[in-house]
């Protein structure tokens, strides 16, 4: 009897020894499995409804200097490229000034005559000197002193043609600078939205001559509600979507690519708890329209990953 009730016990030992084992090892394969299960994202994207499309290039040119405009070349709706010289004054004055400017700077003969000069009250000074060495006091000293400093003032009349030569030079700059502020150029490629003034007109210094506007990269601005608006910073990417109210266009499918530019340091009462941010959207194709309103979304799990790679392991 006792035989036997050692061989029970034995046998129910060892199945509670196999049932811890498989426990374990399922225990451990449950510890794997979360090891390997992927982390979720740092941050989830931030949309923002009701945000509307401004532009960003958008300028008055206007005239530097008081005159006549000789000519404003474009029209409204016509393309300019950058650097391009669309309206100018009137220069005929300043013209003829630069012609007897540019002679004087191109004219050295008071540098050469100097040199010359120069030369020469050197030679005369060498040979009176010489004839007293060979016949003492034959020169007088003061006949000398006039000799010595007139090779001096010689020296001196060559640094004065110098300046006088450097200084027309500088006169020619200032005419060639005033003739520059008498055009108006395009700062950036872009279209002719408004023009104010035509040839032939008056204006006075800051007068408004023509608006160009450049469509490739817009403004998108919205509010973002003030507990989201640590999840970000400037240079987080941003994807955006057309919501034209009333309408389903096709273009309202399509995603347009940019980054957060600017964000407000304070917080817009009339929208209560919301900061107004905004980003610069690449338009190649000139379908962002300003006016229009769309929805952003701020995708800081991008940034956020780019910077987890880029940064150094801690010690």
């Amino acid at each position: 009897m006792n035989f036997k009730m050692r061989n029970v016990l034995y046998s129910m030992l060892l199945m509670a020894g196999c049932g811890l084992g498989i426990a374990g090892s399922q225990l451990q394969a449950e510890d794997k499995a979360t090891e390997k299960k992927p982390s979720a994202s740092p941050e989830a994207a931030i949309t923002v409804d009701e945000c509307r499309i401004k532009l960003i290039d958008r300028i008055i040119l206007g005239s530097d200097r008081p005159g006549v405009l000789e000519f404003v070349e474009p029209n409204e709706g016509e393309l300019v490229k950058k650097g391009k010289v669309i309206a100018a004054l009137k220069s005929d004055a300043l013209q003829a000034s630069r012609k007897t400017a540019e002679k004087k700077a191109t004219n050295d003969i008071e540098i050469r005559y100097s040199k010359k000069a120069r030369d020469t009250a050197y030679v005369e000074l060498e040979m009176n000197k010489d004839i007293n060495k060979r016949v003492p006091n034959t020169i007088s000293e003061l006949d000398i002193k006039r000799l010595t400093l007139n090779a001096e003032k010689s020296d001196l009349q060559i640094e004065q043609a110098e300046l006088e030569f450097a200084m027309n030079k500088l006169q020619l700059a200032e005419i060639d600078a005033q003739l520059e502020e008498m055009k108006i150029l395009a700062p950036f490629d872009g279209v002719i939205t408004k023009k104010f003034r035509s040839t032939g007109e008056v204006v006075r210094h800051g007068d408004e001559v023509l608006e160009l506007v450049s469509t490739k990269r817009v403004k998108v601005e919205g509010y973002v509600n003030i507990q989201d608006i640590w999840k970000f910073h400037v240079g987080t990417p941003v994807e955006v979507h057309l919501d034209i109210h009333g309408l389903q266009l096709p273009v309202e499918d399509k995603t347009f690519h940019g980054k957060i530019t600017f964000i407000d340091v304070e917080v817009e009462p009339i929208h209560g708890k919301a900061i107004r941010v905004w980003a610069e959207v690449q338009n190649p194709d000139n379908l962002l329209k300003a006016g229009y309103m769309a929805t952003m979304k701020i995708m800081p799990d991008k940034t956020e990953s780019k910077v987890a790679q880029g940064a150094p392991a801690e010690k």
